[in-house]
């Protein structure tokens, strides 16, 4: 009985002592959880001209679509959260690696970021297109922008329209190995300083000319272009683990700036809805995680083969044919015309 009695105590004893490192316990759990729950939900924003929100000349930069996506998902998990913005006017995937990808603040946003968002490949397809350009024309001369490059060739065009199957057969051999190598060695450098759990999004690219008033040949080969850039983006999408968002075969030429290149206001809203369907935003609230589609991408756009035909149409030929006619006509009435003079000589004789 006495043991029992001792027992009791000195359980009394330790239950005691525990009480007040439980009641100080429970605090500090409720004060982790209220912290994991206001916590900032991270975003780094990487890309041209479109991810810094350019807001054409003289005018402010535009909300752009990384920010105006934090501000629907903090809205959506009740957590505050911020964008960290890497855009650069003029930038393609070249610079992108050398100039932002290799900076300190870059890889340090990497390493914290949840999402991470990258636009890039447009300036890719306009600095091709003014080298086009240049050899086309056989000039030095540096284009400012791919409207100056298209002017300068439809001129050129109007002197000469033969010129443009030169162009077309320039586009048409674009070596896109060199886009893949500067694609996988930026998903390299993300995947080096991204943290696992963070969610990297993706845009591929629109048709930038789709409102140049272009050949209808070239156009076909500019779309060829962009659907081959855009076929090498979905194509490393498992083995670096990141969603593609399709702006191709969105309404986003309807929403471009004056300049017929860059997403107005509304275009931008426009992107952030599209990136958000990408966003598991179900990890930032300890809900299921979000059932996200993969697409599966455009197949390898065949080179193509362009003739007269079908770059004229069938009025190259039609007046070729009249030409030919009228040379006939003019060599068989000369025929005509000396047979009848020979007659008449002789007659006379």
């Amino acid at each position: 009985m006495n043991i029992r009695r001792y027992l009791k105590k000195i359980s009394a004893a330790v239950c005691i002592c525990l009480l007040p490192a439980c009641i100080l316990l429970f605090p500090v759990r409720a004060q982790e959880e209220e912290t994991k729950e206001s916590s900032i939900i991270s975003c780094a924003a990487f890309g041209d001209s479109i991810a810094k929100g350019y807001g054409g000349r003289g005018s402010e930069d535009l909300k752009s679509y990384s920010e105006i996506l934090m501000e629907k998902i903090s809205e959506e998990t009740k957590r505050p959260a911020e964008c960290r913005k890497h855009g650069k006017n003029g930038l393609d995937s070249s610079r992108l690696n050398s100039e932002i990808f290799d900076t300190e603040e870059a890889a340090a946003d990497m390493e914290v970021a949840d999402i991470i968002t990258l636009t890039i490949g447009a300036n890719d397809l306009m600095q091709e297109f003014k080298g086009a350009a240049q050899e086309v024309l056989g000039t030095e001369r540096r284009f400012a922008s791919a409207y100056d490059a298209m002017d300068a060739l439809m001129e050129g065009v109007e002197g000469n329209p033969l010129l443009i199957m030169k162009v077309l057969d320039v586009l048409n051999n674009w070596d896109y190995d060199g886009f893949e190598e500067q694609w996988i060695l930026a998903m390299e450098k993300l995947s080096a300083h991204r943290k696992e759990s963070s969610q990297l999004i993706v845009t591929n690219i629109y048709n930038p000319v789709s409102g140049f008033e272009l050949p209808a040949s070239m156009n076909q080969i500019v779309e060829d272009i962009i659907l081959n850039m855009n076929e090498i983006m979905y194509q490393y999408g498992e083995k670096y683990d990141y969603y593609v968002v399709d702006l191709f075969s969105s309404d986003i030429c309807d929403n471009l700036q004056e300049d017929g290149l860059h997403p107005n206001q509304e275009g931008q809203e426009i992107i952030a809805e599209l990136v958000l369907e990408k966003v598991d935003t179900g990890r930032f609230i300890g809900k299921p995680e979000k059932e996200i589609k993969k697409e599966s991408g455009p197949e390898r756009a065949v080179r193509r083969r362009f003739s007269l035909w079908n770059v004229f149409g069938p009025v190259p030929f039609l007046l070729g044919t009249l030409l030919l006619l009228l040379i006939l006509l003019a060599f068989w009435q000369r025929i005509r015309r000396r047979k009848n003079h020979l007659k008449i000589q002789g007659k006379d004789q």
